[in-house]
């Protein structure tokens, strides 16, 4: 009589492994969002919880770190879904996109995978009405616009320098992997600031009545060039973080240019 056990079907040890390892992946992602409900207790901030240069900062060094076979797109697509769930529980942020001539279908997926599965996303049609709707609920709400200087969606980035859009500005660029030099997809605008990630982008929004861009960069020692023009004001790409306050955006208005202002910054990962 044989007393030995049947061998072990390789396939079933292998599923066997791969249960495992789910497992302590749940422990470890319950442990994370139970750090990010620490966090926001600790805070007691009013506003946004978003850190975008950090959130780019953080991807970039999990990239780097990654062993075989993880790709960077896997990575990146796996840690949005959790920062996304840390952020709501902080604070739950809604969402408003504003496609305009653009695809709303494409610009609805682009927010969706950076804010994650349960953020509540409104498609509400025009750039402007996300931007008013994110104006007027500073504390829970961001727009996500087209990018401003892509071709066919319309001119819409001027009405950035009306008085209402002012304590609006650009916090990220979607989707965030792309190379530094493309334009991304979408805009995220918000109330607050963002912080630098490392080879950051900056848009300035100017009048230029007198085609001065070129003259004022120099002067003011900004790398950068113009991307869109809509007479009399033109949107500006600077190579690099400028701070709201920066002292060199506000000299571009003695230099040839009138009314500069800091939109915001954006990195990519």
């Amino acid at each position: 009589m044989n007393d030995q056990a049947p061998p072990t079907d390789p396939i079933d040890a292998i599923r066997g492994e791969i249960d495992a390892v789910d497992k302590s992946l749940l422990t470890l992602f319950a442990q994370r969002l139970q750090l990010a409900e620490k966090l926001a207790s600790n805070k007691g901030e009013s506003g946004l919880p978003i850190r975008s240069g950090r959130e780019v900062a953080l991807l970039r060094r999990l990239i780097a770190e990654a062993p075989a076979p993880l790709e960077k797109e896997l990575v990146v697509e796996l840690w949005r879904a959790l920062i996304g769930a840390s952020l709501r529980r902080q604070k739950i942020i809604d969402v408003v996109v504003g496609g305009g001539r653009s695809d709303p279908t494409r610009l609805f997926d682009v927010a969706r995978r950076h804010f994650g599965a349960r953020t509540r996303i409104q498609h509400v049609g025009e750039p402007q009405v996300a931007l008013q709707k994110a104006a007027e609920n500073p504390q829970t709400m961001v727009a996500v616009t087209p990018w401003p200087a892509a071709p066919g969606v319309g001119a819409w980035w001027p009405a950035l320098s009306e008085r209402r859009f002012h304590d609006l500005h650009l916090i990220a660029g979607l989707p965030l992997i792309g190379a530094g030099t493309d334009d991304p997809e979408a805009c995220v605008f918000a109330s607050g600031q963002t912080d630098p990630a490392g080879r950051d982008f900056t848009l300035i929004l100017a009048f230029d009545p007198h085609h001065r861009v070129q003259r004022a960069l120099n002067e003011t020692g900004l790398t950068g060039k113009e991307v869109a023009r809509s007479e009399p004001r033109v949107l500006l790409r600077i190579e690099e973080f400028v701070a709201i306050n920066d002292p060199r955006a506000a000299a571009l208005n003695s230099h040839g240019l009138e009314s500069a202002r800091v939109l915001g910054s954006y990195a990519r990962v």
